[in-house]
């Protein structure tokens, strides 16, 4: 057996959320599709699973019944536990919508030890009728929402973890160390240790090969797979010009001072070339992905390897993002392994640190495949471009130089061709965008942040003053959505 849980995963957020805090805790966890079946899981040979579901009372259907009869531990928490109620064959009473905070209370059972009352955020409730062979593991307004199995080592709580959960987070270690018998052995330096061994024997005396991107994921999936492989890895780096200021000079004296045989191809005047004419933020990212894929096909065909190790992180998984999309033309006919697959941003950055990245590295704001190309609203030229990398450098200095860098998740400045142009001359606007990240249960939102006026104004200043093709700076407090929203437009 593998000292690891798995997390059958119908809310990405909350999924996610479960195995960063769970691994934080020292306890593996992988996360797994929740359509996956009852064999395939035995198949992992973990000790528990938990069933991650939303709290907006979305009932899957795609669970597999037969896992409550393998007699592996099980935890439903969110709406999975209507659908596992029902397999045991308990009744479940019409979803009642709450959106408010109120009273859990915790009844005895080997998860809930210290437990009794929580204050909790509440979606959709599912209030339960409980079998013989079931009893109550928590209630809502004297109405069981949570169960326990009399015989079987199976739970089911109707809530989920929150931020800043201690009570969740006790339930959650009690069950995984209390009923599945998992112990606290992961830690990055382990977590090392183990993809070490696992891309070694996975490449054995082949020659693998890792693109990079010049981002956090790549650069710490080429630093794993050098202390694994050494000569046997070649890594390349596409550089479009399309990247921030100086990112290119810095990425490639790191990379290859700390040893890895890192070749870097000049694509810039294929991609200006891809992009010539383009207005159209769809057509120009399509245009750049075709490039990309060209440029790494045509480089794939003269190197030799038999492994792709690719830098597909879980934030890459659940997205389906196009850098991986890209990179995939070099799969084809090759052995393939993914070492950050299971792990998300956040824990990326702490393996990061222990390789010895420094912390500007580790620190990196995500920064989009398309690099500086869709932050231009309008045609991407060259000249464009340069006037960005300097908006956009001169921003950042200044929310550094303010202390406030790591108060916000993303800070940028972009470009907008100004709609009203009466002359051939360029006139351009300079949009500034920074923002905070916000968690309401499993939704992350990115909120404007609130900049010191005199940051504003000093920039603008010298916004006006860098270029005549300067004619406004607007600063957007828009909120977004999702994360995935805070790129503009």
């Amino acid at each position: 057996m593998r000292d690891q849980v798995l997390i059958l995963n119908f809310d990405g957020s909350y999924s996610a959320a479960l195995a960063s805090k769970l691994r934080a805790e020292k306890i593996s966890a992988k996360i797994l599709p929740g359509n996956t079946s009852a064999e395939q899981i035995m198949g992992e040979e973990a000790l528990g699973v938990i069933l991650s579901g939303g709290t907006k009372g979305e009932v899957p259907v795609d669970l597999d019944g037969q896992l409550l009869r393998s007699g592996i531990p099980v935890l439903a928490l969110g709406s999975t536990v209507p659908a596992v109620t029902t397999l045991l064959g308990g009744q479940v009473d019409e979803a009642l919508p709450i959106d408010d905070v109120d009273t859990l209370t915790f009844l005895p059972s080997r998860i809930t030890e210290d437990l009794h009352e929580s204050e909790r955020m509440f979606g959709t409730v599912h209030t339960l009728g409980l079998t013989d062979d079931l009893e109550p593991l928590a209630l809502y307004e004297d109405k069981p929402i949570g169960l326990a199995h009399k015989t079987l080592e199976i739970y089911a709580i109707g809530c989920q973890l929150e931020p800043n959960d201690p009570d969740m987070m006790s339930l959650l270690t009690q069950f995984a160390i209390n009923v599945c018998g998992c112990t606290r052995w992961w830690s990055e330096d382990s977590f090392i240790s183990i993809t070490r061994a696992q891309i070694q024997e996975k490449a054995g005396d082949g020659r693998a090969l890792c693109v990079m991107s010049g981002g956090l994921d790549s650069g710490v999936t080429a630093l794993l797979a050098h202390r694994a492989l050494g000569d046997q890895l070649t890594c390349v780096f596409v550089d479009t010009g399309l990247l921030r200021e100086n990112e290119v000079v810095e990425f490639s004296a790191y990379y290859k001072s700390a040893g890895l045989n890192l070749e870097i191809i000049n694509a810039e005047d294929r991609v200006m070339e891809a992009l010539a004419g383009l207005t159209k933020q769809s057509d120009k990212a399509n245009a750049l992905r075709k490039t990309l894929q060209a440029v790494l096909k045509e480089t794939g065909e003269r190197l030799e390897y038999s492994l792709l190790i690719e830098s597909k992180s879980s934030d890459y998984l659940f997205s389906n993002s196009a850098p991986s999309k890209a990179a995939s033309v070099l799969a084809e006919g090759v052995d393939t392994i993914a070492p950050l697959a299971d792990l998300f941003k956040e824990e990326i950055r702490r393996v990061g640190e222990a390789l010895g990245l420094p912390q500007h590295m580790t620190a990196m704001q995500p920064f989009p495949f398309t690099g500086l190309a869709l932050r231009i609203i309008g045609e991407c030229t060259k000249e464009r471009l340069n006037l960005l990398r300097w908006a956009d450098a001169a921003f950042r200095q200044e929310i550094e130089d303010a202390g406030l860098a790591k108060r916000l998740w993303k800070y940028f400045a972009m470009l907008h061709e100004v709609p009203y142009q009466e002359t051939e001359e360029d006139s351009l606007v300079v949009l500034l965008r920074a923002v905070s990240v916000s968690h309401t249960g499993s939704d992350l939102r990115a909120l404007p942040a609130r900049l010191p006026y005199d940051l504003l104004e000093r920039y603008t200043q010298r916004a006006l003053k860098h270029s005549p093709l300067v004619k406004k700076v607007i600063w957007d407090l828009t909120p977004a959505h999702s994360l995935q929203e805070a790129e503009w437009p």
